[in-house]
């Protein structure tokens, strides 16, 4: 049966991914709100010249995709290089290479060249490892000087906040200094579309409609109708809908906050916007030689860059004319938003005019483009956020959104390519293999609770065990390490835990998500990377482990590689972890399982199956001492997708200790995985959750990691015996409290009792209320004076 495809937005990842699905049979129909395709990567005439609402270069470093464009679009590009400056000084005719390359400092006036020598030559490593905003990293990664020069007053009109409120996050992972002056994209291939931009997608919509797909224009989301996690239709604003089927997949590259608010979800999530201005003169060129775009930092501009288009791709104005495209950055309550349109263009005009560039009389025409949703912005606890609206989306069976503004990231056009080769194949299927699981009786019965070198016990009937998972949040600092085993002992945790692993036979550092990292100025850096940086050597590993059991604290470690599992065999380690992502790796499984030390697996991103694939690995390597946690794999976890009764469920199926690896904010997902029996509860663990690196955000700090502690003794006793019984402290509150039998008035002895007699009251001392019938029509045996307790001598 022919698979079909609903895709909203007709951006690069679109229109991409339909391309791709049609050329495996796929029926693929896109609906775009604009009468053009291409989203921020569309071209459009005004006047005489095509304007981009970009501009965007291709640029990769991957041949693979290099060659993919030259062959599909050859004929539309124009190849690099492309240069870039950074405009400075009162009068902005102060002109700074970017990138910064060790040729252009050298150009730098002595004073100024000697003060940055200096600071670069006093960098401590050990600051940026402890930085927690985007200044501090800065300042240890360049020094103050290069920093003030290139990484503070840009930031900060990029994204609407100063460099002190950024995270450490938003840094450039790696600043590369260059041996020469050299184009942007230096070292790799780059071009840009002849046409503008956008005829790329145009030949892409070519393709698409030659392969039997339909592109439907001015048709805007209106809605999608769904009930529970299954989509019915998506409603347009031109008053259509259409149905959504039980086998077809949805496809939204719309920003994540508008897919999420059709599904009902208001995100908090907010993006910031880009202005153009696009100013025309009747004038060959304007920018200087060797720049085919400048950036301005100066508070005194509304503008952050500019761009002569023309000096990119010729063809796109006449010989004799040129227009610039002036970008704004602008955030949603800006001032920026109360000008009118004209009064906005002019004043840019005029201060393009500051700039020494062109007078404002040599303006010829100008119009003005908004575009809303560009730079996501990533505030100080931001992924909390991200998690929920991501929860909401993924819910929903056969819906995805992808792209920028769909996943929430920025990124250039040839991350999106690969976003959307990627999804393809998963959706094709062409990465699943069919594979036959050759069942093996185990050698073991696997044990229902675990005992530890020190003493310590796993299982009903014992305290959760608590593991600070540091992992990677020493940041490469054996001092950090060592800080961080200092408190996980002192806040109580019994174990603390490392990874181990050598960055190559980690992650590879060619295909996926390697592809997904901007390389050129850094902004983020591919996982290879990542983990390159963020490993310890083995040395200071051994040394690490010595130093916490001269702590008193239980230490072992997640090894990724068979390498990594010798070498702490080497140091004796008495427990090991397996990451979720090695759950399908059976051969280390086995290996590690062989040592026949006590083994705790993780279980995210897996099924029922899979999971019992690695638990009869491990009994039939014979090894009896397993621990499963239960984990969700998304980093930070959404506290709606923690389906946390799995817990119950895998200690049913496999009668094992089950615990949870708890990637969520707070405590409150550990704090139910303890009510519902959790035997183990692992937390990441930092010293400051505002560290730059990948998990200190989502991660407790030592106060938290306390109060976690507190948590696994007092919940166990809080919940108690099931057997219900009057527990020793209610004793006083019986006898001051419970209700009895009282003498509502005085009963004479020989009396006759009437109900009317009776009162029910406190304190407790007389006959329970339940005994009323039995009392009423008795004879009073002595007097009872009003207000006292009823007893069996008293009737």
């Amino acid at each position: 049966m022919q698979r079909r495809a609903i895709i909203l937005g007709a951006g690069p990842t679109g229109l991409v991914l339909a391309w791709k699905l049609l050329e495996n049979g796929w029926e693929v129909d896109i609906y775009e709100k604009t009468g053009q395709v291409g989203g921020m990567c569309r071209t459009w005439p005004w006047g005489e010249f095509l304007v981009d609402a970009g501009p965007h270069i291709f640029h990769t470093p991957e041949p693979e995709l290099a060659n993919f464009w030259e062959k599909e679009f050859g004929d539309l590009l124009v190849k690099g290089p492309f240069w870039c400056k950074n405009a400075q000084g009162e009068h902005f005719d102060q002109y700074y290479d970017y990138p910064i390359s060790w040729e252009g400092i050298s150009l730098f006036p002595v004073a100024l060249k000697k003060q940055i020598l200096a600071e670069l030559e006093n960098r401590n490593p050990e600051e940026k490892k402890r930085a927690t905003t985007y200044r501090e990293y800065m300042n240890a990664e360049v020094g103050p000087t290069l920093r003030e020069m290139f990484f503070e007053r840009y930031p900060q009109k990029l994204w609407g906040i100063s460099t002190e409120q950024m995270s450490a996050v938003w840094a450039p992972k790696r600043i590369e200094f260059r041996q020469k002056i050299t184009p942007f994209y230096h070292q790799q291939w780059n071009a840009v579309g002849k046409w503008g931009t956008g005829c790329i997608f145009e030949r892409i919509l070519e393709k698409i409609v030659a392969l039997g797909g339909r592109c439907h224009t001015h048709w805007e989301v209106q809605d999608i109708r769904h009930q529970q996690d299954r989509l019915e239709a998506i409603l347009f604003a031109n008053g259509q809908s259409i149905p959504v089927g039980v086998e077809d997949v949805v496809v939204s590259t719309l920003p994540i906050t508008r897919t999420a608010h059709f599904l009902g979800y208001e995100s908090t999530l907010q993006f910031r916007g880009i202005c153009l201005v696009f100013l025309a003169y009747d004038k060959p060129s304007i920018l200087p030689q060797g720049s085919d775009w400048l950036y301005y930092d100066s508070p005194r501009l509304l503008f952050n860059r500019i761009t002569e288009n023309k000096k990119l791709a010729p063809a796109t104005a006449p010989p004799d004319k040129t227009f610039l495209t002036v970008e704004i950055c602008y955030g949603a309550g800006d001032d920026l938003l109360a000008i009118p349109p004209q009064t906005l263009m002019e004043t840019i005009a005029t201060q393009v005019e500051w700039t020494g560039l062109a007078r404002r009389d040599e303006v010829t025409d100008m119009a003005i483009h908004w575009e809303p949703f560009v730079y996501p912005i990533q505030h100080i606890g931001f992924q909390d956020e991200l998690a929920r609206t991501r929860a909401t989306i993924a819910k929903m069976r056969g819906l995805f959104s992808v792209g920028a503004g769909g996943e929430f990231n920025y990124a250039d056009v040839q991350v999106l390519f690969y976003k959307a080769f990627d999804l393809a194949d998963i959706l094709c299927n062409k990465e699943a293999s069919l594979t036959q699981v050759l069942r093996k009786p185990p050698r073991v019965t696997l044990s229902t609770t675990v005992s530890l070198a020190g003493g310590k016990v796993i299982g009903d009937g014992h305290h959760t065990y608590v593991i600070a998972e540091v992992g990677l949040n020493h940041n490469g600092s054996l001092a950090m390490a060592k800080q961080l085993v200092d408190q996980a002992k002192e806040t109580g945790c019994d174990a603390v835990k490392f990874q181990t692993f050598q960055a190559n036979s980690r992650i590879s550092g060619k295909v996926k998500s390697s592809r997904y990292a901007e390389q050129i100025i850094g902004l983020e850096e591919t996982l290879f990377d990542m983990f390159a940086r963020l490993s310890m050597p083995f040395a200071e590993q051994k040394e690490l482990i010595q130093y916490a059991r001269q702590c008193g604290i239980e230490v072992f470690s997640t090894p990724f590689d068979f390498a990594s599992v010798d070498f702490l065999e080497s140091l004796g380690v008495t427990l090991y972890k397996i990451a979720s992502m090695d759950l399908v790796n059976l051969p280390l499984i086995r290996y590690v399982a062989k040592t026949g030390k006590p083994l705790i697996i993780s279980t995210g991103m897996s099924t029922l199956g899979q999971i019992e694939e690695a638990v009869e690995t491990v009994a039939e390597a014979g090894n009896p001492h397993l621990i499963l946690l239960h984990c969700n794999s998304s980093y930070p976890s959404a506290p709606g997708e923690m389906n946390l009764r799995v817990i119950q469920t895998l200690k049913q199926a496999f009668q094992i200790p089950v615990g949870l690896s708890d990637h969520t904010f707070g405590l409150f997902t550990a704090h139910t995985a303890i009510v519902l029996g959790a035997n183990v509860i692992e937390r990441h663990f930092t010293l400051d959750r505002m560290l730059e690196g990948p998990d200190h955000i989502l991660s407790s700090e030592p106060w938290e990691m306390r109060e976690l502690v507190k948590m696994t003794r007092l919940i166990p006793a809080i919940l108690g015996s099931p057997v219900k019984r009057i527990q020793p402290t209610e004793y006083d509150t019986i006898n001051a409290q419970r209700k009895c039998l009282y003498a509502a008035q005085n009963i004479q002895a020989g009396e006759v009792v009437t109900q009317e007699m009776i009162a029910i009251k406190g304190p407790g001392g007389g006959l329970l209320p339940r005994y009323l019938d039995m009392v009423v029509g008795r004879t009073a045996r002595q007097s009872i004076e009003a207000d006292y307790p009823i007893t069996w001598n008293d009737v």
